[in-house]
């Protein structure tokens, strides 16, 4: 069972079905979103996009936000940013899934590594939590909800980073791997 799981993670038409949705994603989906996103929040800054910020700020920036862009925000974060992860998400899971299987036999025994990429889309779902506790309790200033949410904003990062970097960054070296090993075979 184990064994055929990650055969179906490593094959390349997933991997070729989730670069085409993640670029459909990006090239149709994501710039409405960013637009009305940006139009909503009247040029406060968002927790998405930000690297990071302090718990306080985050409790400022919900607070600067009028009642309609706090339920814009919270809208967004429980339709459009549910799928948006879900598409990195398996976007990065099939890329590295894919390169580790064709690394070679040491990388190819251990598909559980693949899992790394996942925890981008996690933190992302952590941040939305907060960020929506956050924005729904103004005008209260839930700390702990700010510091969840300021810890999650820059770990989120890292692993978007690390599992879209991996799942671009592996097959390519796969490829590479494969094309100096059939010269040397040539050879």
């Amino acid at each position: 069972m184990k064994k055929d799981w990650s055969a179906f993670l490593a094959s390349p038409w997933l991997f070729a079905a989730s670069i085409a949705v993640f670029a459909v994603f990006m090239a149709f989906v994501l710039p409405g979103q960013a637009a009305e996103a940006d139009a909503a929040s009247a040029g406060v800054p968002s927790f998405d996009t930000s690297l990071f910020y302090t718990p306080a700020q985050a409790l400022d920036r919900a607070a600067a936000h009028t009642p309609e862009a706090r339920f814009a925000y919270i809208a967004a974060r429980w339709s459009f940013d549910l799928a948006f992860p879900l598409v990195y998400g398996l976007f990065a899971l099939a890329g590295w899934a894919f390169g580790l299987a064709r690394l070679g036999p040491r990388m190819a025994a251990r598909p559980g590594l693949a899992l790394v990429a996942l925890l981008g889309a996690a933190f992302d779902f952590a941040e939305n939590i907060a960020a929506t506790v956050i924005m729904a309790s103004v005008p209260a200033r839930p700390l702990g909800w700010g510091i969840a949410a300021s810890i999650a904003t820059p770990v989120k990062w890292l692993f978007v980073v690390v599992g879209i970097g991996g799942a671009i960054a592996l097959p390519v070296a796969a490829g590479i791997r494969g094309l100096v090993r059939r010269r040397r075979g040539k050879g």
